[in-house]
């Protein structure tokens, strides 16, 4: 009795339906790639693999971001700042007032 193995083809492995989970500081890269790789969006995401749709949102997200980061420098002292009106609301002691959204504000005042 002879033990013959038998030989299968290798077939490549189905495509997982997983997404990439990528951290912000990630997607900061390949948009820093993307600026400077000279290729088109189209192309950049098929030689990296990733959604033309996903490059897009990115884009977007860190368009609006100063070259620094996250820092921005606000040192001018508020005296030489430019005047706004006077506020009229019954506290004229705030100096600035910041609406940061989902009902969150931040006010400074002088001293």
């Amino acid at each position: 009795m002879t033990n013959h193995a038998l030989e299968l083809p290798v077939t490549a492995q189905p495509k997982s339906n997983t997404r990439a989970q990528r951290t912000r500081a990630q997607w900061k890269s390949l948009v820093d790639d993307f600026a400077t790789s000279g290729l088109t969006k189209t192309a950049f995401c098929r030689k990296r693999g990733i959604a033309t749709s996903c490059l897009y949102r990115w884009l977007k997200v860190f368009a609006g971001q100063s070259a620094s980061g996250d820092f921005i420098d606000i040192t001018e002292p508020v005296s030489s700042a430019p005047s706004a009106s006077p506020r009229t609301d019954g506290n004229p002691h705030w100096q600035v007032e910041l609406e940061l959204g989902a009902g969150i504000v931040l006010r400074l005042r002088s001293r």
